[in-house]
């Protein structure tokens, strides 16, 4: 196996766990933003001065609250309805009820569910949707 073979391989494994925004394209506008958030604080990052690392800051904190609040409660909406089973990629792996995992309603669950709800679209799994969500 060559060098870009590595390559192609790692690019079909990437690709393998795309969400799939076209079943879902009110989700998308909502996703666009938080991605304009995040990596405007990914700049600020890049930057080696005190100036930029206040300013990487505030950006990741916009970035942040409008994950948990915005991106998080447009996620919860749809998917409260439908009641995915979830499965766990991290820790302890299993298959999980979406009551289990997201077991109260949106204004109560705590940081952690936040971070759960938009990593079920976002590439930061922890749980993940059935394969028929993901995959443009």
């Amino acid at each position: 196996m060559g060098i870009f073979d590595i390559f192609k391989k790692k690019k079909q494994i990437k690709e393998r766990y795309e969400f799939n925004f076209n079943k879902f394209p009110e989700l998308l506008e909502v996703y666009k933003e938080y991605r304009i958030l995040e990596l405007n604080a990914t700049k600020y990052s890049m930057n080696d001065s005190a100036n930029s690392t206040n300013k990487y800051k505030k950006a990741s904190a916009i970035s942040k609250q409008y994950a948990n609040t915005v991106l998080a409660k447009a996620i919860y909406n749809i998917f409260n309805e439908i009641k995915p089973t979830l499965h766990k990629r991290r820790g302890e792996e299993g298959f999980y009820k979406w009551e289990e995992v997201f077991d109260k309603p949106f204004d109560q669950l705590n940081e952690n569910q936040l971070k759960c709800l938009v990593g079920l679209i976002y590439r930061k799994f922890v749980y993940e949707l059935p394969q028929e969500y993901y995959n443009n």
